[in-house]
């Protein structure tokens, strides 16, 4: 009884509580200080980088995310080992858990480290119009997460594919795009009627839709609407087959499609050619 109310008692029993107190308090502050300089050294990082704005945002967010869980993990075993918690048997039993988790959840690791590489290297972004293994999905892409990505298709239907199903991706929204249009004319009209209206159409399109059209630094189309050539004339009872080709910005593909479709059928009407 003397030797837990002896005054000695206590002033050790204080001097353990303070000096783990103090060891608690450099601990918390210092994860705070390392918080703050993870968080500096992060965005400093992707600076350096030639990354796109949505490639930086996103990886320089989970970066911050999984290293801030990192950093409280380790803080907190650190506190533990220093109340008296023996941290190894709890290491141990989260490595033995850690493993049966990653066992029956190989498709969710599978679908973050796809989803980590299609950001990373920038396969595609939210707002690119994409075409999802071999045309099984087509539209618009709404997010892209670690797991899974959002499409909605031009039917206005939300399609969420997982990220580790996403074998074949085409995107339509890279800088250059190349509008190829067919038109199928009888096999008795001269050739060369049908060049001669593809350059009155080229020279159209680009007097009064210059904006859809691939430039060069001087403003110059790359490649403007030009005949291509007869692509096909065998094994068709429509006739022969031309193909129309230019080179226009992504954002107006579809556009340059459609207005090289209409300028073809009312300069093709306009000398007289039949279109099957």
């Amino acid at each position: 009884m003397a030797d837990w109310m002896g005054k000695e008692f206590w002033i050790d029993g204080l001097k353990l509580i303070a000096s783990k107190s103090v060891i608690l308090i450099i601990i918390v502050l210092a994860t705070g200080l390392a918080l703050k300089l993870r968080k500096t050294a992060i965005r400093r990082l992707f600076v350096l980088t030639r990354l796109g704005s949505k490639q930086r945002d996103t990886l320089e967010s989970l970066l911050l995310s999984f290293t801030k869980y990192v950093l409280f993990i380790v803080a907190a075993l650190m506190c533990l080992s220093n109340i008296g918690v023996q941290v190894g048997p709890i290491i141990a039993g989260a490595g033995v858990l850690g493993l049966a988790v990653g066992f029956g959840a190989q498709t969710l690791v599978k679908d973050f480290i796809t989803g980590f590489f299609i950001i990373f290297e920038d396969q595609f972004s939210v707002g690119d119009y994409v075409t999802i293994n071999n045309g099984q999905i087509n539209g618009t892409v709404m997010s892209v997460g670690l797991r899974a990505t959002k499409i909605r298709t031009w039917a206005q239907h939300v399609v969420v594919i997982q990220n580790s199903e996403i074998r074949v991706s085409q995107n339509y929204n890279r800088e250059r795009m190349r509008a190829i249009v067919n038109v199928s004319i009888p096999f008795d009209t001269d050739p060369s009627v049908i060049e001669q209206a593809v350059q009155a159409i080229s020279v159209r399109l680009i007097e009064t839709m210059p904006h859809l059209f691939l430039t060069d630094p001087d403003g110059v189309p790359v490649e403007p609407p030009k005949l291509y050539g007869l692509a096909e004339m065998e094994n068709n009872q429509l006739g022969a087959k031309y193909t129309v080709t230019c080179l226009v910005k992504d954002e107006y593909y579809w556009t340059a499609g459609r207005e090289l479709r209409k300028a073809l059928v009312q300069e093709l009407r306009s000398r007289d050619v039949a279109i099957a």
